[in-house]
């Protein structure tokens, strides 16, 4: 962890132009967790909606443009018993713009094709509005990623990238770090 400390701390520092009150905060994310509402963004579905609510943390003091660093760590499964894999996901199994095994697609549909290819089971997240709707692409975390907020967001939403998510385990902690000011 101290590793990824060092790297959102590098990132925010470029960034900023004057000191700022930083955030740092670190969620659990568990191997069945969805990356968005469903019912709150009816036109965006994914697999068999049989998983638990999107994990979501605050970001009301962040205007945007300015950066939120995430990093995870952990591993979650596909099947109880079954080989553990980290925020990545399954390295051998790419999901991008394809169906599961359910039939429905993959969340990573909605990722933008420039960061293709996404993995069976990685960490996805998605920056949503107060009413839980997706103001922006998902994307994939892997275990760090930094990225611009986007105008209209309040918070940011993660879960696993799947389509049947009933007997997924494990969990990978999150951490989101900004410099809001």
């Amino acid at each position: 962890m101290k590793k990824m400390l060092d790297f959102a701390c590098a990132l925010l520092l470029a960034g900023a132009a004057t000191p700022a009150a930083a955030t740092d905060v670190t969620v659990t994310v568990a191997g069945n967790t969805m990356p968005w509402s469903q019912d709150a963004n009816p036109q965006l579905p994914f697999g068999r909606n049989d998983g638990a609510p999107p994990v979501i943390v605050p970001l009301t003091d962040v205007q945007p443009g300015e950066k939120v660093v995430i990093m995870a760590e952990g591993w979650t499964t596909t099947v109880p018993g079954g080989p553990h894999f980290g925020p990545s996901g399954q390295a051998d199994f790419v999901t991008d713009d394809h169906p599961g095994n359910s039939g429905a697609f993959f969340p990573s549909r909605l990722v933008a094709p420039n960061q293709f290819p996404v993995h069976l089971n990685a960490l996805i997240a998605c920056f949503i509005d107060a009413e839980g709707k997706l103001v922006a692409r998902p994307f994939a975390v892997g275990e760090q990623f930094a990225v611009n907020m986007p105008a209209n967001a309040v918070a940011i939403a993660f879960g696993i990238n799947d389509d049947i998510y009933a007997e997924n385990g494990g969990a990978l902690q999150v951490r989101v770090v900004t410099a809001a000011g």
